[in-house]
């Protein structure tokens, strides 16, 4: 990565990602135990219940968490997460009902939606651009990470252990598994909020300086002020000034600080702009003409993500599983998991070296492939002792492409090409399509599953993923190593980029 960065930056970011290693152990939590929390719980086959009540309050967090990031900034709003995601894992972790526990879920649910906007947007507004990508694909990597670990900690039931003797009781392996998830929650808490408050939502709450001072903290001496805006610009020669000023005996600030406290005559970006950024522009702005391109690629990528059929392939995983010999359903998903995590590491590794556009677009076409390799080989005559390891040679390579692009880069790209005055609101609402397309996917896929099959289902997809392709190689923008005034030039055609 060439540049040497402060450890404020790498503590940042590990505190931030806490967030997305909540996300995905809540999702992950109820793969290995849902039929024990059931049974102790006396709810019957409410395992879709509960995984349902999830995605629709993350639904509802996603949304709300746009606004609260523009209101209190995306780490005091990563922080106050917290609250929600510690009621929600106190509520399941203690459940002797359905209701109890379905509320915790729903709280979890609610947090959970949030932190999928509120650690991206933070770590986007945080890197230095020469790692961007790098940092910002560790969104995805944490979430495998905690989604990984619920998996794991659910190995226990492979073994036939259902409960643990604790300090006199006996206490159900789910409970544990549910009280795990209390210790990041509570780290994040306290370390984030040592953490410098995001550069970028300083700037538009008209604090340019401590912006600057936050960049120069977390960056180092990477700290380029002419990759930033003007007005940090500014603030930072007004830093240099009032240093220079005390070094020769004068205050220095007359000159210095004159370029914060005067107008925005002579800067790229113009007054009514500057007005606009720090009004966060409402839900009205997201449909105004000027901002049609950018919400049109942004609102694409998550619709795009689920409608790849990554939730349907790990929903029917188990199935191709035992064809390729293997039993135990909670091994084959921790393959799956430590698939998707180590292949996410590689596109971190990639991301600022390869681009966004190449990997995404080598994802789809990939995923398509795999999916219609995967469904050739379930519909064709296919001999038995090859079905099953070509079966799971399709699942595992096609999880190595979501890994490479379509799992990581839509949380990556979103804060990188929305602009400034209605990212809040534009971040939320794309976040939002994403969990609802997953609920639209999952609630759908029963049905065409009866119709057509798991092969025509997995063809279906396949379809669709060749759709997503040529949509992002008509649409699509490179963002890597680019500031936000050049990409903003370019998406809402303010000079000449294409």
């Amino acid at each position: 990565m060439g540049e040497s960065y402060p450890l404020l930056l790498w503590l940042s970011t590990a505190a931030c990602l806490l967030g997305s290693v909540q996300f995905g152990y809540h999702i992950g939590v109820l793969n290995t135990a849902e039929q024990y929390v059931e049974a102790d719980l006396g709810a019957g086959q409410q395992g879709a219940a509960l995984v349902g009540v999830l995605i629709a309050a993350a639904t509802f967090g996603s949304l709300a968490a746009g606004s609260a990031a523009d209101r209190f900034g995306p780490r005091t709003a990563g922080v106050l997460n917290n609250a929600l995601l510690l009621a929600g894992t106190a509520c399941s972790m203690c459940a002797g009902r359905l209701l109890p526990m379905l509320l915790g879920r729903a709280l979890a649910g609610l947090g959970c939606g949030a932190a999928s906007v509120l650690v991206p947007r933070y770590l986007a507004e945080i890197a230095p651009l020469a790692i961007r990508g790098a940092l910002g694909t560790l969104t995805q990597v944490f979430i495998n990470v905690g989604i990984l670990a619920a998996y794991l900690v659910g190995y226990p039931y492979e073994a036939g252990a259902t409960s643990v003797q604790l300090l006199g009781h006996e206490v159900a392996w789910w409970r544990i598994m549910f009280a795990a998830v209390l210790g990041p929650a509570l780290l994040q808490a306290a370390s984030l909020a040592l953490c410098p408050e995001s550069p970028a939502w300083l700037l538009r709450a008209g604090r340019a300086d401590r912006a600057a001072r936050a960049l120069r903290r977390l960056h180092g001496s990477a700290f380029r002020p002419e990759d930033h805006h003007p007005k940090v610009q500014a603030a930072a020669a007004a830093a240099e000034g009032r240093q220079a000023g005390a070094a020769s005996g004068t205050s220095g600030l007359a000159d210095a600080e004159q370029p914060l406290l005067g107008s925005t005559a002579g800067q790229p970006e113009g007054q009514a702009e500057d007005q606009a950024e720090q009004e966060h522009l409402g839900w009205g702005a997201l449909w105004a003409p000027r901002y049609r391109r950018v919400m049109v690629l942004a609102a694409a990528l998550p619709l795009a993500q689920q409608a790849s059929g990554i939730n349907t392939v790990i929903f029917f995983s188990t199935q191709v599983f035992q064809q390729a010999g293997l039993q135990s359903p909670i091994l084959g998903s921790i393959a799956m998991g430590l698939t998707n995590v180590a292949f996410t590491v590689v596109a971190a590794l990639l991301m600022d070296h390869a681009g966004r556009r190449p990997l995404l677009l080598t994802s789809f076409a990939g995923m398509a492939a795999c999916l219609a390799a995967l469904a050739a080989v379930m519909q064709l005559p296919t001999p038995k002792a090859l079905e099953g390891p070509a079966s799971l040679g399709c699942v595992l390579a096609y999880m190595v492409f979501f890994a490479l692009g379509a799992g990581p880069i839509p949380y990556l790209y979103m804060p990188e090409v929305l602009p400034r005055e209605i990212m809040g609101t534009a971040q939320a609402f794309c976040t939002s399509l994403n969990w609802l397309s997953n609920l639209v996917v999952g609630s759908t896929f029963p049905a065409l599953l009866a119709a057509l099959g798991i092969a025509g289902s997995y063809l279906v997809y396949a379809v669709l993923n060749v759709a997503a392709f040529l949509f992002l190689e008509a649409r699509m923008v490179e963002t890597k190593r680019r500031s936000a005034d050049s990409i903003r030039a370019q998406l809402l055609g303010e000079t000449g980029g294409a």
